[in-house]
């Protein structure tokens, strides 16, 4: 959809001409917007994460790391005066007694260095995971305190998925660079140095032949991980547009499965992860490249250390020992530093996320609750004047949406403020609370200008309803505990709390529908109070407003989606809270604020009218019409005293209407679980097969992959302490006999050393070769995996039954740390990892076989340790896969915890809740870290056992090969054959397990996506099969409904329901909250099939159906507009068929929704974008592009649920004529609160408790003086 080549944007603008910002208001609006920041220094950052006792930590540990990376040069010491004892017991000079005696003593030396290796490796492991959790815990709070204290502006360009993108994948990257990866490169590091030392000591001459190899590979690695960066970086940021596109897409899973989004949404991700996928894949070739050069130096070192070191020898400048333990120690030296190179890719990824969470953390906001600096005025009465207020939003600078703004709200009084979406009204609530700042003007509370007034206190003098009023997931009594959560507050006794949030639900006329729950305060709200009914949450809501006793009360369309019975309920208690208070009320619904004290009438950020209700009403002119089209004026006392009585009737039928944790219609059954079945466990080959199923295309890929992996393999070690691979044991075993020879059989040395010496040069060319191909095929195939897992995972998330995503493991940051981290982590079993893998099975299967080739017993023996080394690592795999299952469903629960009060940061803001908010998660973060400490333990312990039986296995090789060469004529060539493939096998044993982490948390991830593809989709809108009719008359039936949510099955949602609803006619739903209208439109969309009964579309049970073509068909229009991030004219044209309109449909959509004259009026037109979740524009205009997205699809049936409940006065009137003139030709079926939008239909069926308690015309209902003559009645309405 490139709405850039379209001539809608051509259309010309409306803007107002003559708007000019001065140079004062230019920088207040951008200083909204910028990101200053005091010091942004990721390194810096990262440091001040890291306390006293995590810097001792770390400290000791990485003395820890040095000891064990040292110990490792020593046994190459070792090794090197072992080669001198054997050589001078072939050539005669030491005698047998002599070399057992000295044999003995060095593998004694072996076992003292395993003991060292054990203890350092323990402690360095355990200690850096240990502080790793700590800081990561660190950055974690201070991130979520960072985005707490940012102004309302910073999230307006804030993607929806950022935060949670932050908290569970980027700071995961920075701990596991800590934990996972710094003490095998300190490790590293110390081995070099200490090879170097030893290698200076023994012979200088030799090792400055030597010594440029490691230069060569600082070099390289310098220049690939440039690169990596680089590649990195561009990786990341072009994957957070389309975290934010799957958050918005899963948490309006509702609209995009209505409107069959799915697959024009997943369409979008993976353009993203497209761009993700091409910059990953450069930066595993880069990483590819660098390995693989850096291991040709190596072995090219080889043959240059050992034909210069021949000659060296021959020439009496150094022994067979000195030559041994240089080219070892300093090849050991090289393969440490090269070693970090896997671990790169950690760090790199570590420091990309660090410069992205230090750039949150860093940033000053312009206005900051945290800080406590401005007055406390000691004077509260109220008064409020907003002087010459001109404001436009940081993220829309082209609308001035005040201008020049003055008014003054006098103490203790209610003043109204109505007019049409967009005038301005909801802003001057948002300069109050100071979510943003004017570009000019002045504000005022009590004579002083609010910019000088501390924040936090100043939100404490303030208490706000919303229209669309935020709870949180935690009991009512927390809820309303909320609005005392400040420093004035926060010491006051336990029952004190109690009283005061009981007396606060009283005054809120809610304490009575909270004690009929079974659980009374102690009641769950769910998810984002989805559990509560409209009206009840609202009521909630005002308690928690009013319970810290605020001077000003602020209802921003507090009762403008609700029915009439729970806008009763709530206006009375809005009435009761206002007594005493400075009240402003924003009102759509003018019969709620005909008694305010004052009312303001704008328009285009001006006031228009002003005076009481029949001041106005005298008037005749804007109001008064308002007030008509509404038919809000009462005109008799007789109507009031009858509206009183009627009230009161329907208030004794409200609470049987209360059920517990009822959902209104909203609830929706679970049926399958993201959680894999812990009795079930998959096998590595199982999810190694799940895994490549993924990415079924590249099996040509991955077979170059493993052939290379093979040549690898046969040519290379892996590990800094292995010094031979399967080629190499014959090379060094014929080049250590070639340089024991005797000085008479010098001549037969040169030749034998320069041959040997050659092949190393060329095995250096191979060893590229098998690695660059490994690494390039492997980094290309990791990608690829990890694009497929996301955007089928996507697609699989979207297509589930709407059901499946009330689940706690179905929250919408749990899924998208599936499509995030998980993801990513797959590549454990594959790319660098899975390619370094069969390259040390290859190692350890050729090794033994070569070795029992050569030399049997001693082969054996060599390898009885082997099975012991790959116990350990199984078990420390197991460990390691624990501990990250533990590790991820804590950061998820606390990223789910962290992401529900940063998505609803205004509320957050308005309540002062930042504080709290940080201490929970702290305790969250902090019992996992407890928790892991015994995982941990194990572990480690478990890993630094396979280190130290390393040097076990060389002791027990040396003094066993020594027998043999003693008492059974074992040759120096057999010896250094079987010693070096099967302690390279060993080694490499090891080496597979020290890749525990990154594969255990790939088994982990593997399973929650295999757990996740697996689970029955049940209603599948993918599914081919069914009739399909483009030729359908539109006729629905609903015959003989019943329908219970399976997770609440003791409660019946609809009984025995019956409507019958003609093509073309136009039917409403009316009743209170919890009557089952929603559900009907729900059962009609095919979200969920009811237990008993059919829904019949045309002629045919709707479960006949093909599901996609049925929904074509259908168009909603909810209560909660829904817009994704991107163009106006996208939101538009989302949910099309085909994707691409006409102009002309797309133009005459917009004008029958009443959106055509706005959308011209910006300046980029149809390509304005709205911003996440629409946040860029009002509620009235998000809910009229919605309108014009439905009438757009050309709907046979069009269901509106609340359609109109958003609007102001004059848009709901224009807006209404819309669908009325829509609804002709089409089967209209419509939800409604405001009996008056839908008192012209053809058929009027009344709810009540899941059942049909009237139906007929409006007239013929009115008639009957039954229960829908009371509804409209109460809503002030004539017949």
């Amino acid at each position: 959809m490139d709405a850039a080549n379209t001539p809608l944007q051509e259309k010309p603008s409306l803007k107002e001409p003559g708007l000019i910002l001065g140079q004062d208001e230019n920088a207040v609006l951008q200083g909204q917007m910028a990101s200053p920041t005091s010091w942004h220094n990721p390194a810096r950052f990262l440091l001040s994460c890291t306390s006293s006792l995590d810097g001792i930590i770390i400290i000791l540990s990485a003395i820890a790391a040095i000891i064990g990376g040292a110990a490792n040069p020593f046994a190459l010491l070792l090794l090197g005066n072992m080669g001198q004892s054997f050589r001078g017991f072939f050539v005669g000079d030491t005698t047998l007694e002599d070399f057992t005696r000295e044999v003995n003593q060095l593998s004694l030396f072996y076992v003292y260095l395993a003991i060292i290796e054990f203890g350092t490796i323990y402690a360095a492991t355990v200690g850096f995971t240990l502080a790793g959790e700590r800081i990561g815990q660190r950055i974690r709070e201070k991130y979520l305190a960072a985005i707490l204290r940012q102004n309302i502006a910073y999230f307006d360009g804030l993607g929806v998925g950022e935060v949670n993108a932050r908290l569970t994948t980027d700071i995961s990257l920075i701990q596991d660079a800590i934990t996972g990866k710094a003490s095998t490169t300190i490790s590293a590091i110390a081995i070099f140095v200490s090879a170097l030392i030893i290698s200076f000591i023994k012979s200088w001459i030799l090792t400055l032949v030597v010594f440029p190899a490691q230069i060569l590979i600082v070099g390289t690695m310098s220049v690939g991980a440039k690169f990596m960066i680089k590649y990195t970086v561009q990786s990341t940021e072009a994957y957070a547009p389309g975290m934010s596109i799957a958050e918005e897409a899963i948490s309006s899973v509702r609209t995009v499965t209505a409107y069959g989004m799915q697959q024009t949404l997943v369409r979008q991700y993976e353009e993203h992860v497209a761009k993700a996928r091409k910059a990953g894949s450069k930066s595993g070739i880069a990483l590819a490249c660098m390995i693989a050069v850096m291991n040709g130096i190596i072995f090219w070192s080889y043959g240059l250390a050992f034909w210069q070191g021949s000659r060296f020898l021959v020439q009496g400048k150094v022994s067979l020992s000195a030559i041994l333990t240089i080219l070892f120690v300093n090849i050991t030296g090289a393969f440490a530093l090269g070693n970090i190179s896997p671990h790169t890719q950690a760090f790199v990824n570590g420091i990309t996320a660090t410069d992205k969470i230090s750039q949150a953390c860093c940033r000053q906001s312009p206005i900051d609750s945290s800080v406590s600096t401005g007055t406390n005025p000691k004077t509260r009465t109220g008064a409020i004047e907003l002087r010459n207020v001109r404001h436009i939003y940081p993220s829309r600078q082209e609308s001035l949406i005040l201008d020049n703004f003055s008014h003054s709200f006098p103490p203790g009084k209610m003043t109204a403020i109505v007019g049409s979406s967009g005038c301005g009204k909801s802003t001057i609530v948002g300069l109050l609370e100071r979510f943003y700042q004017p570009v000019s003007g002045n504000i005022y509370l009590d004579g002083v200008e609010i910019s000088t007034i501390d924040v936090s206190w100043l939100r404490q003098q303030i208490g706000l309803v919303s229209q669309d009023p935020s709870l949180f997931s935690t009991t009512i009594f927390d809820n309303i505990r909320f609005g005392l959560l400040d420093s004035i507050h926060e010491s006051l006794d336990p029952r004190l709390v109690k009283k005061m949030v009981e007396d606060a639900a009283r005054v809120a006329n809610a304490y009575d529908f909270i004690m009929a729950l079974p659980d009374g305060f102690s009641t769950n709200v769910g998810d984002s109070g989805s559990l509560l009914s409209g009206g009840q949450k609202q009521r909630v809501a005002i308690a928690r407003a009013i319970i810290g006793n605020p001077r000003i009360l602020i209802l921003d369309e507090a009762t403008s989606a609700l029915d009439a019975v729970a806008e009763r309920h709530v206006q009375q208690a809005l009435q009761a809270a206002s007594q005493g208070r400075t009240t402003i009320a924003i009102a759509h619904r003018l019969s709620t604020i005909c008694a305010a004290d004052n009312i303001i009438v704008m328009r285009k950020g001006r006031i228009v009218e002003e005076g009481t209700h029949v001041e106005l009403m005298e008037l005749r002119k804007t109001y008064f019409d308002m007030v008509n089209h509404q038919g809000a004026h009462k005109t008799t006392d007789k109507e009031i005293l009858e509206e009183s009585s009627i009230q009161s009737d329907l208030e004794e039928n409200a609470v049987s209407e209360i059920l517990p944790l009822n959902s209104d219609d909203k609830s929706t059954p679970v049926t399958t679980t993201l959680q894999h079945d812990p009795q079930k466990p998959s096998s590595m080959w199982n999810l190694a097969i799940f895994v490549h199923s993924l990415n079924p295309k590249d099996g040509l890929l991955v077979a170059f992959g493993l052939g290379f992996s093979l040549v690898a393999g046969a040519s290379h070690p892996v590990r800094q302490d292995n010094n031979s691979s399967l080629s190499q044991s014959i090379f060094l075993a014929k080049i250590i006999s070639a340089l024991s020879l005797k000085s008479s059989e010098y001549s037969a040395l040169h030749e034998l050393v320069n041959f040997w010496s050659w092949m190393y040069f060329m095995i250096g060319f191979t060893t590229v070769f098998g690695w660059l191909g490994q690494g390039v095929c492997f980094a290309v195939y990791s990608q690829r995996l990890t694009h497929n897992a996301r955007v089928k995972g996507l697609e699989t998330i979207l297509y589930h039954e709407i059901g499946t995503f009330l689940r706690e493991d179905h929250s919408t940051a749990a899924l998208t740390s599936v499509l995030s981290s998980s993801a990513a982590s797959l590549q454990g079993l594959s790319g660098a990892v899975l390619g370094t893998l069969l390259v040390v099975l290859t190692t350890l299967i050729a090794g033994l076989a070569l070795a029992t080739a050569i030399g049997w017993k001693l082969a054996l023996v060599c390898a009885s340790t082997t099975p012991i080394q790959l116990g350990c690592g199984i078990l420390r795999l197991k460990c390691v896969a624990l501990l990250e299952g533990h590790s991820r469903r804590a950061y998820e629960a606390s990223a789910t915890y962290a992401c529900e009060y940063s998505s609803n940061i205004r509320t957050v803001a308005a309540l002062n809740l930042e504080t709290k908010i940080q201490r929970d998660y702290h305790h969250i973060l902090e019992e996992q870290r407890k928790k892991s400490l015994v995982s941990v333990s194990q572990s480690s312990l478990l890993y630094a056992a396979s280190h130290s039986l390393n040097f076990l296995c060389a002791s027990l090789a040396f003094w066993y090969g020594s027998r043999l060469v003693a008492t059974e004529n074992y040759t120096l060539f057999q010896f250094f054959v079987c010693y070096t493939a099967v302690i390279a096998g060993s080694y490499s044993a090891g080496a597979i397990f020290s890749f525990a982490p990154d594969v255990g948390k790939a088994r982990d991830s593997a399973e929650r996506m295999q757990a996740l593809f697996r689970q029955p989709v049940g209603i599948d809108a993918r599914a081919s099969d069914g009739a399909t009719s483009s030729t359908a008359e539109g006729s629905i039936e609903l015959r003989n409904v019943s329908f219970r949510y399976p997770n609440r099955p003791d409660r019946i949602v609809l009984a025995d329901v019956s409507i019958v609803v003609q093509p073309g006619e136009y039917v409403a739903l009316v009743g209170g909250s919890g009557s089952g209208k929603s559900t009907i439109i729900s059962l009609i969309e095919r979200f969920f099939d009811p237990d008993n009964g059919q829904v019949i579309f045309g002629s045919n049970n709707v479960k006949n159906h093909n599901l996609k073509n049925y929904r074509s068909q259908l168009a909603l229009v909810s209560q909660s507009p829904t817009l994704f991030d991107g163009t106006i004219r996208d939101n538009i044209v989302f949910g099309v068929e085909n994707g691409s309109p006409s102009e002309e449909a797309v133009i005459q959509a917009c004008k029958d929704a009443n959106i055509y004259g706005f959308i011209l009026s910006l300046p980029d037109g149809f390509n304005t974008t709205v911003g996440a979740r629409g946040v860029m524009l009002s509620g009235g205009q998000k809910q009229r592009i919605t309108i014009a997205r439905a009438l757009l699809r050309n709907p046979k049936v069009l269901l509106l649920d609340e359609a109109t409940s958003a609007l102001d006065s004059e848009s709901e009137r224009v807006v209404q004529e819309a669908l009325d003139a829509a609804a002709r030709g089409r089967t209209t079926i419509a939800v409604a609160h405001r009996i008056s939008t839908v008192k012209h239909a053809d058929c009027i069926y009344v709810l009540e408790h899941g059942r049909i308690v009237e139906q007929g015309t409006h007239r013929a209902l009115m008639e009957a003086k039954g229960r829908y003559s009371e509804l409209v009645k109460l809503q002030s309405l004539g017949d």
